[in-house]
């Protein structure tokens, strides 16, 4: 056993399920303790709720540095350049929700009927998906991508924490194929080429966090994502076009706007990353090339 958890892959895979089996054991807790249920679920709910993602990455982050002898700055988390990444990212992803909405806003498919400044909510909904940006960040590209890429390299675990995170987003609220493909792409494109440009995780961190808080808390149009609960957005957005194209109400993760620009991000982030030679070669090649 000792010597399996030696490889990159199972290890990989070994974090995950514990990462995942603490989350949703902590949120099936604090549902049952404090009676959460649909009916009565609000964003402050939802941060205690959030807060059980935080404290799983927490939980498993000093067991990824212990099975692999790393610091905090091998796992992803450096201090250099760690609040300049964060704030980056998130602008990164609150342009990209910009640029969703203003296409579709210019094609006539989104409209705003109110503006409505709720500092509370807004505030709730920062921290709700800064924690969320950070417990799947470290579980999808901090152990999902990082490890698998020492030994199938950078382009074959790209694809894998893909696809896991992808499939991870399937049970979640109005979710479709399409929707899965919208993530998949986000995941593959946007959150992995933030982290291979950087080798750091605040990039993919803030790019996460501004994703979900403006395309539900400021724009109003709701996501398929955890954190998909706004009291007050500060914009009542309407999404009211071709489904193909906006995703429909509450789904627009599943629109073609949204996967093409992410590709057209994600494929810069990517190009730059490759660019600054942060591109792994799997293990065995990697071997070959320095015989």
């Amino acid at each position: 056993m000792r010597k399996l958890l030696g490889h990159p892959l199972p290890q990989a895979f070994a974090l995950l399920f514990v990462v995942l089996a603490v989350f949703f054991a902590l949120q099936a807790v604090l549902a049952t303790a404090l009676q959460i249920g649909p009916e009565n679920f609000t964003p402050v709910l939802g941060l205690l709720l959030g807060l059980a993602g935080v404290v799983a990455a927490l939980i498993t982050i000093p067991l990824a540095r212990r099975m692999e002898r790393q610091s905090l700055a091998g796992l992803g988390f450096p201090a250099k350049n760690a609040v300049r990444h964060l704030l980056s990212g998130f602008a990164v992803g609150a342009g990209v929700q910009a640029a969703v909405f203003g296409i579709m806003a210019v094609a006539g498919w989104y409209t705003v009927s109110a503006v409505t400044v709720d500092i509370g909510s807004l505030v709730t909904m920062t921290l709700l998906a800064l924690y969320v940006a950070f417990w799947e960040e470290w579980a999808f590209r901090g152990v999902m991508l990082r490890l698998p890429e020492k030994a199938i390299g950078s382009w074959w675990a790209l694809v894998l924490s893909a696809v896991v995170f992808g499939l991870i987003h399937a049970p979640n609220a109005n979710a479709t194929a399409l929707t899965l493909v919208g993530v998949t792409v986000a995941g593959v494109l946007v959150l992995g080429g933030g982290f291979l440009l950087t080798r750091s995780l605040w990039l993919p961190i803030g790019i996460h966090t501004g994703w979900n808080l403006f395309e539900n808390s400021v724009f109003g149009a709701g996501s398929t994502g955890a954190g998909a609960n706004s009291e007050t957005p500060l914009l009542r957005g309407h999404v009211n076009g071709p489904q193909l194209w906006t995703g429909g109400p509450g789904d627009p993760e599943s629109g073609l706007v949204l996967i093409l620009v992410a590709t057209v991000v994600g494929a810069v982030l990517l190009f730059l990353a490759a660019r600054a030679g942060h591109i792994r070669a799997p293990r065995g090649k990697a071997a070959l090339a320095t015989v």
